[in-house]
């Protein structure tokens, strides 16, 4: 799935994507009983999306509130908190490259959790990051990245096994495949946004990261009809600065404890990602989870991925006897949505 497009303009009038139309998919029915991969990526023209979204795509040009197709309204949802955004500097490339940064590490001011994986802003009025469910060995089951175009037959097993999950949809992703999202949702699942592009945040301009949080939840209220009041920061990639913004937004910030690398797998192979999901459930087996549960990283990336997931989680259900469950569900949230 595409992971580096950005947005140029928005919401205007007219859908600027020109697709075959392969398939004759309307509802999130149809799109849920393909069962051959090659068609379900396929592109296909979703009406509703015409009305609402303008997107040109671009892998290094960023949305500026000045482009066309931006509507006051959402230009004054910026300018009604921008003058009151902590006076944090961007940091790095939107791609991760922090070279050259200064920035003190030991203090860590800003409460960067690229930095040392911090989680309690400096900040007071910011809540705390989400990174645990409370309960004792409960297992908060996230999964990143989505929506993918071929994940019916993981999303099959999910449903056969009345397994629900956090998913944090990329806006573009859901720009691409409106009808999946809109599974994602169908079939009982938590949502929350994970941008529109998935850059690192704290190297966005204010502006930069107010559209990336805001128009990742304005696709997926026009696309799914929900509201989310929940994101994940791409990589982790948070400080007080952005986390301002996604809190005026109303979105709370969700981490993790435990990261299974599955996203990776390509790179370190099978193995390890299996021997990093052995080494969570081994800390559950000694203990670590009596008093508290945790949240875990993993992906609807990719086959490798939603795989891996599938391999494991019969046994995490097994051993994880609080329960596997979405993060809200684990926070005792009754409104991780509107």
């Amino acid at each position: 799935m595409r992971r580096t497009a950005t947005l140029a303009t928005l919401f205007a009038t007219s859908f600027s994507f020109v697709y075959a139309d392969t398939t004759s998919r309307t509802t999130e029915q149809q799109e849920a009983a393909i069962t051959n991969p090659t068609e379900e990526c396929s592109y296909y023209n979703y009406a509703p999306l015409n009305d609402v979204v303008s997107l040109s795509l671009h892998v290094e040009q960023l949305v500026l509130l000045s482009d066309s197709g931006i509507s006051e309204a959402d230009k004054q949802v910026f300018a009604s908190f921008n003058a009151s955004i902590p006076n944090i500097a961007p940091r790095g490339t939107r791609a991760g490259n922090f070279t050259g940064v200064s920035y003190n590490y030991d203090t860590d001011p800003d409460c960067w959790w690229t930095a040392d994986k911090c989680t309690t802003p400096r900040i007071s009025g910011i809540p705390d990051d989400v990174t645990r469910c409370e309960e004792p060995n409960t297992w908060g089951f996230t999964l990143d990245d989505g929506p993918n175009c071929s994940h019916n037959a993981y999303y099959d097993y999910l449903q056969s096994i009345d397994q629900k999950a956090t998913l944090f949809y990329i806006g573009s992703n859901v720009a691409d495949w409106p009808l999946e999202g809109q599974r994602g949702l169908a079939d009982g699942h938590e949502i929350c946004a994970h941008t529109w592009s998935h850059p690192y945040m704290t190297s966005m301009t204010n502006e930069q990261a107010f559209a990336e949080l805001y128009y990742s939840k304005k696709i997926i209220k026009e696309m799914l009809g929900v509201t989310v009041r929940c994101w994940r920061p791409p990589y982790g990639d948070v400080d007080d600065r952005i986390r301002y913004i996604a809190q005026k937004l109303d979105m709370i910030t969700i981490v993790w404890e435990e990261d299974t690398f599955d996203y990776d797998w390509s790179t370190l192979g099978i193995a390890a990602v299996q021997k990093n999901y052995e080494n969570i459930l081994a800390l559950q087996s000694s203990g670590t989870y009596n008093t508290e549960g945790l949240i875990v990283l993993s992906h609807e990336l990719d086959n490798g991925t939603m795989s891996l997931s599938e391999e494991f989680l019969p046994k995490i259900r097994q051993q994880f006897t609080g329960g596997v469950m979405p993060v809200g569900v684990c926070q005792n949230n009754t409104n991780p949505c509107m």
